[in-house]
């Protein structure tokens, strides 16, 4: 025979929440205050705010996007010019040696002196004074030791 459940127990556990679904295990919901109304003409005046906002973002999303365009490039044709500029390590000892024929010793007929105005350079050395006199001596002596 099928057991019939006890009608009293059953009562009793769904006055306690021990209903079988979790809806009431929680309680009663709380109540939602109702929304402020709103006026059609705050709604229009609000999507008018809006939509200058918007117009406003984008307008200065493209001067952005212009903007970097612009840097970008800037930016390569600096980093081309690096490159032209930059000497290669492999052409820069060809170019000087194909520049630069190697025959015996030049003669230079450039003074050194002569890319300094007059007034600008001393005319006349000073004689050396005695400390050094005496460092050129140590260094030639040091010199023919070698």
């Amino acid at each position: 025979m099928a057991r019939v459940p006890n009608t009293k127990s059953a009562k009793r556990s769904a006055t306690r929440g021990h209903a079988k679904t979790k809806a009431g295990t929680r309680g009663a919901a709380k109540p939602v205050a109702p929304a402020r109304a709103v006026s059609q003409d705050e709604l229009r005046s609000q999507v008018q705010k809006l939509e200058r906002a918007n117009a406003a973002l984008r307008a200065k999303n493209r001067q952005a996007n212009r903007a970097a365009k612009l840097s970008a490039a800037r930016i390569s044709e600096l980093e081309d010019e690096v490159a032209r500029l930059r000497p290669h390590p492999g052409a820069a000892t060809d170019a000087g040696s194909a520049a630069m024929p190697e025959s015996g010793p030049q003669s230079h007929d450039i003074d050194p002196g002569d890319a300094v105005p007059p007034g600008v350079a001393a005319e006349d050395p000073g004689r050396p004074d005695q400390e050094a006199e005496a460092a050129r001596e140590n260094l030639e002596s040091h010199l023919r030791g070698e």
